[in-house]
């Protein structure tokens, strides 16, 4: 048997909870670890306690005299009782009737699923985390292999018959063979119960579990990757066999069978399968014969998502933002699975808040490189990805790539339906080229163009003049980017637009910090850094905290500017240049950080390194006080 590793926070947990209450059920997937942390703690805390594995016994009527000789047995007053999923509804009978018969008892059931029982408190474990799940690997192999418990989703039990493999395969073959992980991993030779020796085997018993009802939803559900919410899957799985009225029952029996797995999120509940548990589903899709279909269902439930998103971004967009970020394995499953080529074309133009918005840069090129080049009709749908792509690629700095999309669309679109985007993004290419004088022109001509006309701000107009804004005061025309950040604002006010109004709040910040008015410098940049939290805009919020760190050293507040200057720092490093700082940003920053050098202790800058981006922003926002000497976090 592999040593105990990890777990320890869960233990302590169900430890303390025993001692409060009578009845806790340790619940998850097969393979999880239920049962090794289950002896583990019986181990531990009751030493002489009652265990029965509820799998090993004859058949209901043994149940209860296999129960009752354990305890008669036993020296403590802990019954743990293993495999409850086996005989569940015997075992929650029995249970109720011994608790309440016996006072001081105590019972701890491990099993795939609650037992349903007043009282019961249920506590899911999921796979171990990173550094836990490569220490057992390692125990096992004597190799620290992180890539290879990601793939095993963390689960004890894949682990060890992987560490069985390894010892006679390379690394990389086992990799390249998790295309078929029920094949890869089996040990015939591993002690314990049979449907241990093989990860098939150990899903089947969930498999075995579940009804009719709930078979067909999992292999239907496989087709989703990541997570899903009950929308989704209510549109793709449902039929005549398996109706809308269903699903919330379904779902909710293989949440409690821990097939699937339940997760709150800031966008509502959500769920998902490990991959295990989804290549099995799928075994079973193919073999119903209904990959095709529900695949389709797929592509059309996503399309139809895309295309609210793109028509409510205007007035929802923290929402649609949070939810595109969720959804963005399903869209790209979409994208990547045989697609029909122009609708996979009308997809990547749709999702432009994803590409551009949630900071999907390089992957949003690609796909949408990738469906022009596959679908070459005239028509909206190519004109809109068209610019979509150029836009993308104005983000990443490829100018030329950008001017060449821009020109395409300029000549497959003779009716001038996009001139007013095209317009807007050459405004974007002639400003990063530091052509101010001829991307101010074209910002106003893409303005008169739209009045008038029913098109949305954003993505038509708002953007150019970020771009803009900040090529001005890049080049030190200050008086310039203030006008242009005005009008910008004011077109951000009348459509309650946040996302863009963010970005030029930001600049306004650099270019009051420039003009040397840091009270209103300092009202920008928090007005700008608290929007960027709403989206979790990470970039947004690294510079927000190090132009807030600027005006705190300029405001003499020097031990809070070095904490700030030097958690950006952090935060920056953490993104790895994929989102580069303001050249303008980076100067003054470069001035405030010589004056903290001179003026402030030695150990600021360390502490500051310290926080997270998250602290940072709360202290930035005052919402938190900078602590002194590296202490504890305190809310002002």
């Amino acid at each position: 048997m592999s040593a105990f590793v990890g777990r320890r926070g869960e233990a302590a947990e169900i430890t303390a909870l025993l001692e409060q209450v009578r009845l806790v059920t340790l619940s998850g997937v097969g393979g999880v670890g239920k049962t090794r942390l289950g002896l583990e703690l019986a181990r531990t805390i009751a030493p002489g306690a009652a265990v029965v594995d509820v799998a090993e016994v004859d058949g209901p009527q043994a149940l209860a005299p296999a129960v009752l000789d354990a305890l008669a047995a036993s020296t403590g007053s802990l019954l743990v009782l293993d495999t409850c999923e086996a005989l569940v509804e015997e075992v929650a009978s029995l249970v109720s009737e011994l608790l309440t018969a016996d006072p001081v008892l105590r019972v701890l059931a491990i099993g795939r699923q609650s037992l349903a029982v007043p009282g019961e408190h249920l506590r899911v474990l999921t796979g171990l985390p990173a550094e836990d799940a490569c220490a057992l690997l390692a125990d096992l192999t004597g190799a620290w292999l992180p890539e290879v418990c990601d793939r095993l989703d963390g689960l004890p039990l894949a682990i060890e018959l992987a560490a069985a493999r390894l010892r006679t395969m390379p690394v990389t073959d086992f990799l390249a063979g998790l295309d078929d992980r029920f094949g890869l991993l089996v040990d015939e030779d591993r002690r314990g119960p049979s449907r241990h020796r093989a990860l098939a085997t150990c899903v089947g018993w969930s498999h075995q579990l579940c009804t009719t009802g709930e078979r067909l939803f999992w292999a239907r559900a496989s087709a989703f990757a990541g997570e899903f919410d009950l929308e989704a899957v209510t549109y793709v799985c449902q039929d005549e066999t398996l109706g809308v009225e269903d699903m919330v029952d379904v779902v909710a029996g293989l949440v409690d069978k821990s097939v699937l797995l339940r997760r709150e999120t800031p966008a509502g509940v959500r769920f998902l399968m490990l991959d295990a548990t989804r290549e099995f589903g799928a075994g079973w899709l193919a073999l119903l014969r209904q990959e095709d279909e529900i695949r389709l269902r797929h592509h059309d439930f996503y399309l139809r998502l895309a295309r609210r998103a793109e028509a409510e971004w205007p007035r929802l967009q923290v929402r649609w933002h949070r939810r595109l970020r969720l959804e963005a394995a399903n869209l790209r499953l979409a994208l990547e699975t045989g697609m029909d080529v122009g609708t996979a074309l009308d997809l990547a133009g749709t999702l432009w808040p994803l590409w551009v918005c949630c900071g999907f840069h390089e992957e949003g090129r690609g796909h949408l490189d990738r469906a022009l080049t596959l679908d070459r009709a005239t028509g909206p749908a190519r004109t809109r990805a068209l610019w979509v792509c150029a836009w993308v690629a104005t983000l990443q700095g490829d100018l030329r790539g950008a001017e060449e999309r821009l020109s395409e669309c300029r000549a497959g679109d003779p009716g001038g339906h996009a001139t007013p985007y095209v317009e807007q993004l050459a405004a974007q290419v002639a400003a990063r080229r530091a052509e101010t004088a001829d991307a101010v022109p074209l910002i106003q001509e893409a303005r008169d163009r739209c009045a008038g006309r029913v098109l949305p701000l954003l993505p038509v107009l708002l953007p150019g003049y970020t771009v803009v804004a900040a090529s001005l005061l890049a080049v030190g025309d200050v008086d310039a980017a203030v006008e242009v950040l005005a009008d910008g604002l004011e077109l951000c006010e009348a459509c309650e637009e946040l996302w863009t109004r963010s970005h030029l709040c930001h600049l306004r910040a650099q270019a009051d910090c420039l003009r040397g008015d840091v009270a209103a410098a300092g009202e920008h940049a928090r007005e700008a850094l608290r929007t960027a939290r709403l989206f979790d805009d990470r970039a947004a919020q690294a510079a927000g905290v190090e132009l807030l760190g600027v005006l705190a050293v300029a405001d003499r507040r020097v031990e809070e500017g070095a904490a700030l200057l030097a958690a950006a720092g952090e935060a920056w490093g953490k993104l790895e240049g994929e989102h580069p700082r303001s050249p303008v940003l980076a100067s003054i920053s470069a001035s405030a950080a010589f004056v903290v050098e001179r003026l402030s202790p030695g150990d600021l800058c360390a502490r500051g390194e310290k926080f997270d981006l998250e602290t940072a922003v709360s202290i930035a926002l005052g919402e938190r006080e900078t602590p002194p000497g590296g202490g504890r976090l305190t809310r002002s």
